[in-house]
């Protein structure tokens, strides 16, 4: 194994990396809109990224283990730094901007997604809302008949929107 073959797979590690991100940003439109369909079909074209970027991370450890293993070092997580030492330099200087351009899209990524969730935490804040508004609660009721105590339970099956009203 080469050095060669680690950078082209970081090189494609921050490409699904990208992919990723592309997939996350478009999220929050998706959301906006409240496009379910269009939402789930992002999620599955996500979901097979992130096996893609779980395969490819696999390949990386074990090539890298190839690679030191071939240069007398046994290391069980080896760092770039490592790697490093046996590189020439543009080779380190190739694997300088591959780690800087991974470490960019996963914070990236990881800023989007934290901004998803916050968008579908305030998404659901708003259906629980409309919920409570819809559904009557004890305090809220005004009639009571004559000979009704303030202490029997109300009948909670009833809605505003009573049809027989």
């Amino acid at each position: 194994m080469s050095v060669k073959a680690i950078t082209e797979l970081l090189e494609s590690l921050a490409m699904i990396h990208h992919e990723l991100n592309k997939a996350a940003g478009q999220k929050v439109e998706l959301i906006k809109k409240g496009d379910m369909p269009a939402l789930e079909e992002l999620v599955r074209a996500e979901a097979k990224l992130v096996r893609k970027a779980q395969a490819t991370e696999a390949m990386r450890v074990k090539v890298v283990r190839t690679f030191l293993v071939s240069k007398g070092k046994i290391t069980e997580n080896a760092t770039l730094a490592e790697i490093k030492e046996w590189a020439t330099a543009e080779e380190r200087e190739q694997l300088d901007a591959l780690q800087q351009r991974l470490l960019t899209e996963i914070h990236a990524l990881k800023r989007q997604n934290e901004l998803n969730q916050q968008l579908i935490e305030e998404s659901l804040r708003f259906v629980n809302l409309s919920l409570d508004l819809m559904v009557p609660h004890q305090e809220d009721i005004s009639y009571k008949r004559p000979n009704e105590r303030d202490d029997q339970p109300y009948d909670t099956g009833h809605s505003l929107f009573d049809s027989k009203a």
